[in-house]
């Protein structure tokens, strides 16, 4: 049983960083929004990074953008994911032994 959820808590979290990797790419390189498919990334991962937004400001560097609230998202979800891993690997089965 837990291995199933332990497979969908990794499913999900990687989904959710592989999109907001692809945000981060996008807005890295100055994609153009009015695409549909960069349009639908933003759109999608809108309300991922907008608990980071304004912690600090874009970095522009010559011709490129580094989003820091979405490497922000980047990294706390990663780490919300390991965390909850780290919980089911720990009430698992196998994890208390009778003596």
């Amino acid at each position: 049983m837990f291995g199933i959820i332990r497979t969908l808590v990794n499913i999900v979290f990687g989904v959710i960083e592989f999109l907001l990797l692809l945000r981060f790419v996008f807005k890295f390189f100055v994609a153009n929004p009015g695409t549909p498919f960069v349009s639908w990334i933003y759109g999608a991962t809108a309300s991922l990074v907008r608990p980071f937004a304004g912690i600090l400001p874009d970095f522009k560097l010559g011709g490129f953008v580094v989003d820091f609230a979405t490497l922000a998202a980047l990294i706390v979800y990663a780490f919300i994911g390991y965390l909850i891993l780290q919980l089911f690997s720990h009430i698992g089965p196998g994890y208390y032994r009778d003596p």
